[in-house]
């Protein structure tokens, strides 16, 4: 495995194509992390755009041509054996990226920057321990992101995959549309899948209302929200109705959200020895919100 750090001034062309690709002798995988100005490529696949502080890849072995325009990066060159043999049988990597503000494409950057700043001082056996966790978390992070000949159904994904769609639920609470089917399109797996994902939680579309209801919750005692009206918070957290939000808000709280926001004002309000020697809240609307935190949360 090899890091390099790079910059295309202007605007560099490459090309790989099928004779060259016979010719060269290399089977690689190039896995570029932009720190600045474009990269593009385009392939029988289609098209990619590399988003700053993210990471994209490319193999070797497939015919691509693209340019790099005013473009330092930071580009780790893997033999495909070291990295195919941690991924499913039959996956194929070129082209997987992340989207700009991924979290999960940061912590991959953020570990190929971090490696760039420390590598030239590392022995010979740090080395080998570094590269082999790259190789790891590369495959777990990538793994989600793969084409592959087997489907993204297969039960080995189930981990990354979840963690993609919590990413992803996290992010887009406030859109009011984002829904299981949207979710299921943004992750490219079966319905049958994406349930199978969520099972545990009661299905996609209660955990995707359950995180609004939350996220809700946390706004209605949180003082910085305090001029927010109930139906600004509830449009907030991607409901597009408030008596809607009211009931549903009161089946997973046991309360109206007028009544936890009045909850937490006078839980703020009153010295801090309202709690029993057992250390049950003696308030039973805060009683209540921590049972359903305990017994519903997925």
């Amino acid at each position: 495995m090899l890091l390099t750090s790079h910059s295309a001034k202007d605007e560099v062309q490459f090309q790989r194509t099928r004779r060259r690709i016979a010719t060269s002798g290399v089977d690689h995988y190039l896995v570029h992390c932009l720190l600045g100005g474009e990269l593009v490529s385009e392939s029988a696949a289609g098209r990619q755009k590399v988003p700053l502080r993210s990471i994209a890849v490319r193999a070797m072995d497939v015919e691509n041509i693209g340019f790099a325009r005013d473009a330092p990066m930071l580009t780790l060159s893997i033999p495909r054996a070291a990295l195919d043999k941690r991924m499913p049988e039959g996956a194929r990597l070129h082209g997987a990226s992340f989207e700009a503000g991924d979290r999960i494409g940061a912590l991959v950057s953020s570990h190929i920057c971090a490696l760039a700043q420390t590598l030239t001082e590392m022995t010979v056996d740090e080395s080998r321990v570094a590269a082999e966790a790259t190789l790891g978390l590369l495959a777990a992070c990538l793994l989600p992101k793969a084409e592959r000949g087997t489907s993204r159904d297969d039960p080995r994904l189930a981990p990354m995959l979840r963690a993609q769609a919590m990413s992803l639920i996290e992010r887009r609470l406030g859109e009011p549309d984002f829904d299981a089917e949207a979710l299921r399109r943004e992750i490219n797996v079966s319905r049958t899948a994406l349930y199978a994902l969520f099972a545990e939680s009661g299905g996609v579309a209660k955990q995707i209302r359950a995180r609004r209801l939350d996220e809700a919750m946390r706004r209605l005692a949180n003082p910085r929200h305090a001029r927010q009206r109930i139906a600004e918070v509830a449009f907030a957290v991607g409901f597009s109705s408030e008596p809607t939000f009211n009931r549903a808000f009161r089946e997973r709280f046991g309360c109206a959200p007028g009544e936890a926001r009045a909850d937490a004002d006078a839980r703020r309000a009153k010295p801090p020895e309202a709690h029993q020697p057992n250390g049950k809240p003696t308030n039973e609307i805060a009683a209540k919100y921590q049972a359903a935190i305990r017994n519903v949360r997925g």
